[in-house]
């Protein structure tokens, strides 16, 4: 086992509690628990990593591939999953499924700021207050001080409403996103899952780096990929990030027609992102990919806070073509059983209407 020195003190020494005590925490569904266990496996902990990472897209013109960006979110991603698997490898782990990895995006300030003007943009016209402009987006001179306005226009509301005390306004009340102050080019990278260990010992289902495997399937398809002779050798993805110039994005007034650069530009994006997942799936000796699911981000980190809406129009958009999946090998061959008819008894009891 490796020594997990790029983690923090506090996950060593849950890491280390965890070794000792032999205690498992994981995010399985009792289903999923009881299907693993089948398999041959048993959970020994939950597992994480996380990276923030600062990105900032130089945009060049005429769009096409950014390809500083694309490598940046790929090694943000990359930090993220290697430290969860320092952690399993410090359990002792042969793998990790149920797999989670997810960007938030949702760091910029600017951007809840505009949130929360939205939000008070509209409740003023519900209430019949004045707003200082015509229309629903300030412009960047007045933009600061709308915070001002809706503070008075809350306490103005809530003495006519009768209110002792004035509470939060709606605008002010927490989102629910994270929010850090240090730059609106930041991101947070987390990868999640849970450590298992085969019961045989021997480290046969590690990957060919002697590391454990990564997942994304589910308890239940994990099993199922087991029974049928398979095994997982890792969790693989690809991406591209693409420049969109804004003179591909502009349609004709008056005209039904596909917008072809705008569509060769993502279809490129999505060919370069799947052909990287191909070639991770390659180099680990896998036979195939399984569920493989295809997502797609907006990075308009450029656009300000009073222009957001039709920033790309102006500015163009910058998009992340991001696609996952697990890499299989296929060993000794195996079968399931004839599928049955189970009918559950909690299952709500519906009357006939009788005439």
């Amino acid at each position: 086992m490796s020594d997990p020195q790029d983690l923090p003190q506090h996950a060593r020494e849950r890491l280390a509690d965890m070794r000792e005590r032999k205690l498992f925490t994981s995010d399985l569904s009792v289903s999923e628990l009881l299907l693993v266990r089948e398999a041959g496996f048993d959970p020994v902990g939950l597992v994480m990593g996380t990276s923030i990472y600062q990105v900032a897209p130089r945009v060049r013109r005429g769009g096409g591939e950014l390809e500083d960006t694309t490598k940046a979110l790929y090694h943000a991603r990359e930090l993220a999953m290697n430290r969860m698997e320092e952690e399993a490898d410090a359990l002792g782990a042969d793998g990790i499924i149920g797999v989670r990895l997810t960007i938030n995006l949702a760091l910029d300030p600017q951007r809840q700021q505009w949130t929360q003007y939205r939000t008070w943009s509209k409740w003023t016209k519900q209430q019949g207050f004045r707003r200082p402009i015509d229309g629903t987006t300030p412009t960047a001179g007045w933009w600061p001080k709308w915070h001002d306005l809706a503070t008075q226009q809350w306490q103005r509301w809530c003495g006519m409403m009768g209110w002792a005390q004035v509470p939060l306004a709606p605008w002010d009340q927490p989102s629910g996103q994270a929010s850090y102050a240090f730059g609106s080019n930041t991101a947070e990278f987390i990868a999640i899952g849970t450590a298992v260990r085969h019961r045989g010992g021997g480290g046969l289902f590690r990957n060919k780096h002697g590391k454990p495997f990564q997942s994304d399937l589910s308890g239940q398809d994990f099993w199922m990929l087991v029974r049928c002779g398979y095994r997982p050798v890792g969790f693989v993805m690809g991406n591209c990030v693409y420049y969109v110039p804004p003179d591909m994005l502009q349609a004709p007034a008056k005209q039904s027609t596909e917008l072809t650069a705008y569509t060769h530009a993502l279809y490129d994006a999505r060919e370069l992102a799947i052909e990287r997942l191909q070639d991770e799936a390659e180099a680990l000796g896998a036979t195939g990919v399984v569920g493989v699911t295809v997502a797609e981000h907006q990075h308009s980190w450029r656009a300000q806070p009073w222009n957001i809406g039709n920033a790309a129009l102006q500015t163009g958009e910058v998009i992340e073509l991001f696609v996952v999946g697990t890499a299989v090998v296929q060993g000794e061959p195996g079968e399931l059983g004839d599928p049955i008819l189970v009918l559950s008894a909690n299952d709500p009891i519906v009357k006939e209407k009788t005439e």
